[in-house]
């Protein structure tokens, strides 16, 4: 506990005067949005727990006595949390995407995810006749498909690929935009943007991506839309943190829907760890946006002894933090020989 509190309170002296004078004006500028919520039924109890988060880091000492005595009840009741992204605010998503891209790059987050789908692309190249599609769920900023499309360029990579990235929230289309502007000035990377996507549309890309090497879908809409496309319409679905964002039941359905999509379903997430809530605090204090989303997801995340509740087939591993890799092929289907 001593080591504890000496870090937190370390904090104070880490972080540079006209830093903390930001976070300070950061953090009330997010209070002040948080409280505009408190009359509408939908989000109270979401903006009131928020409220609370964020008043405690205005001080170290406040966020660890928020850490002693709420996190735990709240890690309990963690259906009841709601991190800041999900909520209707355009500039905190996008603060959170942008940010949260850079740690990903840093601390090497996105590795393990990133270099099974490179497995993957490579397996479906020997034995696919035409474009390889893949699609994220919630892709966010689309950081992992950044990292995907480099590593392919340097590896002379050289079957058409398609990847269609969906989400909802406004925020990652712009900044996922900015981070292919480069790729796109090269005409490495070709992308389009669309609000619905029908077998129709999905057959036309595929007819359009033959002739090109790699294109990208920024698919505005909820990934549930899709459940009217034809069965294995995918190579490929993956999603990466996004099984703490749901419910239970929106998990389960979430499985159905990728088995209906792709014959291979591959996914990230972090697992709960009490030391590592404490590090990444740390990492992120400076970022009040981050922080919230990054505890908020840790108390909403497996254990250990969760995960292995599910009987999934997932590898454990923690590079830099406790994480698990899944890769689950459809139901009473042969598995590949690379198997998971």
């Amino acid at each position: 506990m001593a080591a504890i509190l000496g870090s937190i309170a370390g904090l104070t002296y880490l972080v540079p005067y006209k830093r903390t004078h930001r976070r300070r004006a950061e953090i009330k500028e997010i209070l002040t949005d948080l409280k505009s919520l408190e009359s509408q039924p939908n989000y109270q109890e979401a903006a009131k727990i928020n409220i609370e988060f964020f008043r405690a880091i205005r001080s170290p000492f406040g966020y660890l006595w928020w850490l002693i005595f709420r996190a735990p009840n709240l890690r309990r009741n963690r259906t009841k949390l709601v991190e800041l992204i999900d909520l209707p605010f355009p500039k905190w998503q996008k603060e959170v995407l942008e940010t949260l891209s850079w740690f990903e790059v840093w601390m090497r987050l996105l590795v393990p995810i990133r270099e099974r789908i490179i497995q993957e692309l490579a397996r479906l190249k020997k034995t696919k006749q035409g474009p390889i599609v893949v699609a994220s769920i919630g892709c966010g900023g689309m950081e992992l498909e950044r990292q995907i499309i480099y590593q392919l360029i340097r590896r002379r990579f050289d079957a058409p690929v398609i990847f269609i990235g969906v989400d909802y929230a406004p925020a990652s289309f712009e900044v996922a935009t900015a981070k292919f502007k480069n790729l796109t000035a090269k005409g490495l990377v070709e992308i389009r943007t669309a609000s619905h996507l029908g077998n129709a549309a999905l057959n036309k890309l595929k007819a359009e991506a033959a002739n090109r090497k790699l294109m990208l879908v920024f698919l505005k809409a909820d990934a549930f839309n899709l459940k009217g496309l034809a069965e294995d319409s995918f190579d490929l679905v993956y999603h990466t943190r996004l099984r703490h964002h749901l419910t239970l039941k929106q998990g389960r359905n979430l499985d159905k829907l990728a088995s209906h999509l792709a014959p291979r379903l591959i996914e990230l997430d972090d697992l709960f760890s009490i030391p590592e809530i404490i590090i990444i605090s740390i990492f992120t204090w400076r970022f009040p946006a981050v922080l919230n989303g990054a505890i908020f997801s840790y108390l909403k995340d497996f254990s250990k002894k969760e995960l292995l509740a599910q009987k999934w087939e997932a590898e454990c591993s923690r590079k830099p933090f406790s994480c698990y890799l899944r890769v689950r092929d459809k139901p009473g289907s042969a598995k590949h020989g690379d198997g998971a």
